[in-house]
């Protein structure tokens, strides 16, 4: 959340943490159903595992939440921001979302919040496997092997699935996808601090529906590079980030095929110091160019080059906290753009926490939005907004209950069906509660979000952003298995505008979800899993004509010699 490690306690911001085996008790099935489950954010699905998926935190829109992986930006420069449905679980090691703005310490992007993934660094050997409905099957594995100041990881897996029919109103084929993928890392412990280095490449296939078209299939290839440095001296924590970012997909059909091929070159570099007990400081600098290296069709610019500077300070004095940022991004294409966030916090009893903040963002338009034939707007503005929160919590050893009121003003925000054009002014309210409790064996989280979100030039809400929502999870942990159950509440959704038409689409209906999964260590090298999703089978739908999966199961052997 501000860029240096801190307790979580101690973040100014909604944050949630989810470490590896939180992830893997939790059997999600995929990355955006694992993110879903988490309050604030909601999830629209065009099918199942594999085809494209909306990520939406606290009524932003998909491209309102900056993708960090390993602390570098990931994403299309095209779309504008990273699709998850084919980043692999299996690689994760830990997930950190902040809800709220973030873009004095990030940049552009980091409107609604930012999803920062910390990919495998197996200290062990771990081999996985399992199947599921739907022709589900993977299986990957994971090594380490450490040798004086080097040590080395390796992650590699496969996963397909023949999927199901995700538009029955088109093409009555199945909708699967396969995968492939492998990380290689190396660190080297030095005098002068830590080297590291890693290669990530994940290439992917997945068929889909859509009425614009003949083509249904697309190709995926996404590989990622990156050289890292970190030395502490004396009180000063250093730290430089090298990486290039490809991302590739090419959809194709009968007899088209339209590729798009994008890349990111980005450098970062951040001191951190305690100057005192009570003052810490940090400052960087961050520089990327993002480029079109492929396209279907010509567009009129294909690069552009951010350059940033940024600050920060946080100030404590006995129960008083305070929290300030400020950064400055020249972007070649639009100039300057300044952002902002500051934050106060008061301990108001030993276990009581009340917190408040104010923050700026911005998102500079996409190569899609400003060149693609038939749709560009050349004169688009940066989208911007100022934000506010307000939050109260309570934290003891068995139970953390939080409350949050947020709200958001977004000028020029960018929609569009036939062009792309700035919306003069959108509203965004809304309150989360959430509680964690743990009780000897049983442990439960309970989270209930509330939007009112407008477009104020229509009067009319943004689309897929349902006004109510409720996510719950109850367990049960002994020695050698345990149980989970899920319910998961929506209410009924607007849809947005009918592109054919021009009216409004119907509204998706309220629905909940129930889910039930179990585990069972067999020994203490190896464990199966269970699930069941979607238990009663409901028929329901997030995104306009495309069905979800029924009643579905999943099955999984993990092996890690001790």
């Amino acid at each position: 959340a501000n860029r240096t490690a801190t307790p979580q306690q101690e973040v100014l911001a909604s944050v949630t943490v989810l470490e590896r085996d939180d992830i893997v008790a939790r059997q999600a099935s995929d990355l955006p159903a694992l993110l879903a489950q988490l309050p604030g954010i909601n999830l629209s699905r065009d099918g199942g595992r594999g085809q494209t998926a909306g990520i939406y935190i606290r009524g932003g829109n998909t491209g309102h939440s900056l993708v960090l992986i390993d602390g570098v930006r990931s994403g299309s420069a095209t779309l504008g921001y990273k699709s998850l449905s084919m980043l692999p679980l299996e690689l994760i090691e830990r997930i950190e979302v902040v809800r709220g703005p973030r873009a004095a310490l990030y940049g552009s992007d980091a409107l609604a919040g930012v999803i920062a993934i910390t990919t495998r660094r197996s200290k062990a050997v771990e081999l996985n496997a399992n199947i599921g409905s739907y022709g589900q099957a993977g299986t990957d594995i994971s090594v380490s092997h450490s040798a004086e100041q080097l040590t080395l990881h390796a992650s590699a897996g496969v996963s397909r699935a023949d999927g199901f029919n995700v538009r029955k109103d088109l093409d009555a084929d199945k909708d699967g996808y396969n995968q492939k993928y492998i990380k290689v890392a190396a660190d080297y412990q030095t005098t002068v601090g830590q080297f590291s280095a890693q290669a990530d490449v994940n290439s992917g296939f997945y068929q889909f529906d859509t009425s614009y078209g003949v083509e249904d299939e697309a190709d995926t290839l996404n590989r990622a590079y990156l050289l890292g440095w970190q030395h502490q001296v004396g009180q000063w924590q250093h730290q430089a980030l090298l990486s290039r970012n490809l991302d590739s997909e090419a959809t194709f059909g009968p007899g088209s095929r339209s590729p798009f091929v994008t890349g990111r070159d980005e450098f970062s570099y951040q001191a951190a110091s305690d100057l005192t007990d009570n003052l810490s400081f940090l400052a960087g600098v961050n520089w990327y160019h993002e480029q079109v290296d492929k396209s279907v069709t010509a567009y009129e610019q294909t690069s552009r080059i951010n350059r940033a500077v940024f600050t920060g300070v946080n100030y404590q004095l006995n129960a008083l906290q305070l929290e300030a940022a400020v950064r400055r991004d020249l972007i070649n294409q639009y100039g300057g753009q300044n952002t902002w966030q500051l934050a106060a916090a008061y301990q108001l009893a030993e276990h009581w926490l009340v917190r408040a903040s104010r923050g700026t963002a911005f998102k500079a338009p996409t190569f899609n939005d400003l060149y693609y034939p038939g749709y560009a707007n050349p004169d688009l503005k940066p989208e911007e907004s100022e934000s506010d929160e307000i939050a109260v919590s309570y934290r003891n050893a068995g139970l953390v209950v939080q409350l949050a009121w947020f709200d958001r003003d977004v000028t020029n925000l960018i929609q569009g069906v036939e062009q792309a054009e700035n919306v003069l002014l959108a509203t965004i309210e809304g309150i989360e509660f959430s509680v964690e409790q743990q009780w000897q064996q049983f442990s439960s989280t309970f989270a209930y979000t509330w939007l009112d979100t407008e477009n104020a030039s229509t009067g009319k809400m943004l689309a897929r952003r349902p006004e109510n929502s409720i996510n719950w999870r109850g367990s049960y942990d002994a020695d050698k298995w345990s149980a989970f159950v899920t319910a998961d509440y929506q209410s009924s959704t607007y849809q947005g505008i009918d592109w054919a038409t021009g009216g409004d689409l119907p509204m998706a209906p309220s629905h909940t979800v129930w889910g039930f999964g179990a585990s069972y260590a067999v020994t203490a090298a190896l464990t199966v899993r269970a699930r069941v999703d979607n238990l009663f089978d409901k028929d329901y739908y997030t995104s306009d004509s495309y069905t979800v999966a029924g009643t579905n199961f999943g099955i999984s052997l993990s092996y890690s010699p001790r």
